[in-house]
């Protein structure tokens, strides 16, 4: 499985939940599904390694990056998730899956 593929089965699982997901989210969760369907698996795993290739300055930023993207509604995606979390376990888990994604270097400091 492709990181692309992750991300897709992350967002297919956090879809199923239509009647949990305000308009806003729902629009999100679409376009970036969206953009993320138009990029090469290869493309999307290179962007979105975390691997620093060039100064920060010089690399331009990408407001439309699908992880950017979800990470703009993902604190709102948790708290619903939390209120839900018996009722909608997959949500949760789904939204667990996505804190693994965009949190994968928090509390890391090297010395």
């Amino acid at each position: 499985m492709t990181k692309k593929e992750y991300v897709m089965g992350i967002i297919d699982t956090l879809q199923q939940q239509q009647d949990l997901l305000p308009q806003n989210l729902q629009q999100l969760l679409r376009e970036t599904k969206e953009t993320l369907q138009s990029i090469p698996a290869e493309t999307f795993f290179k962007h979105s390694n975390h691997v620093v290739s060039e100064p920060a300055r010089q690399k331009a930023f990408d407001p439309d990056s699908p992880l950017f993207r979800l990470s703009e509604g993902y604190w709102e995606l948790r708290r619903l998730a939390e209120r839900n979390r018996e009722s909608h376990p997959d949500f949760l888990q789904a939204v667990n899956q996505l804190d693994g994604l965009l949190g994968a270097s928090e509390g890391y400091f090297p010395e």
